[in-house]
């Protein structure tokens, strides 16, 4: 058996298990036009889920991460203590809570027919309040291993390591689903990971496929596809495009 994938658009997945567990990731779907991210074709409203998986706190992975919350009492969010601050200030509940699903790197959080191990990602969590306040706090990637069917790696934010070689050794991922740009800032793309790096990302993994993310332009899809054949010609690259759903 497979899993539905359904792209929602820059880092936000809807995967669907062999059991019917519904995972959001990285919920950003309002888009922004400064930022260059078109906004998503499906509304928060819509989408009731039992798990948001949050890599970090940063607007463009977690801004309609609470909207989604608010569809279902029974949504769950995993993520690191940042996001369980923003889960509680929002009011669904405190780390005690039966909805926020604390997590940490190396940790393992099971739930229906998944493992989803928490590892480190090269990255800053970090949002700004407008009184001035901020919060910082631990970015993740995620393995997500699902019982009859594939084990994905979900990357977040992250720029490239060293460690996916041992990740890949480890946890042997089929998918991976990666970033391969960036943002927009002033006309400077803010690139954790370009198609280059994603290359060599998907090669220390060892996956037999990849799915690109977080990023603007077809530019950025050709660079990466062409570095892909080089680096890892036995992988397979899967673009999607927002509102599209697919079986792997």
């Amino acid at each position: 058996m497979g899993i539905e994938v359904k792209y929602l658009g820059w880092a936000s997945f809807l995967l669907t298990t062999p059991q019917g567990l519904k995972i959001l990731t990285d919920p950003f779907l309002a888009g922004d036009e400064a930022l260059g991210v078109p906004k998503s074709p499906v509304d928060p409203k819509d989408l009731v889920v039992d798990l948001i998986l949050a890599s970090h706190c940063a607007a463009d992975h977690f801004a309609q991460a609470m909207d989604v919350m608010a569809n279902s009492e029974t949504t769950k969010i995993l993520g690191d203590h940042s996001t369980m601050c923003l889960t509680e200030m929002a009011g669904f509940g405190d780390l005690n809570g039966p909805r926020a699903e604390l997590t940490t790197s190396g940790a393992t959080y099971p739930i229906a027919d998944c493992k989803i191990r928490a590892v480190d990602a090269r990255h800053i969590a970090f949002v700004h309040f407008p009184d001035g306040r901020y919060l910082t706090g631990e970015p993740l990637c995620y393995i997500i291993s699902i019982e009859n069917g594939p084990t994905i790696f979900f990357g977040g934010d992250t720029s490239i390591t060293m460690d996916m070689k041992l990740w890949g050794e480890r946890y042997r991922p089929d998918i991976a689903i990666i970033g391969i740009g960036g943002v927009d800032l002033g006309g400077r793309s803010l690139d954790e990971m370009d198609p280059e790096d994603a290359a060599m990302c998907a090669e220390m993994l060892g996956v037999k496929t990849v799915i690109p993310m977080h990023y603007r332009g077809s530019d950025y899809l050709e660079r990466f596809q062409k570095a892909l054949a080089v680096r890892a010609p036995h992988c397979k690259c899967q673009a999607m495009k927002a509102g599209e759903t697919i079986l792997l």
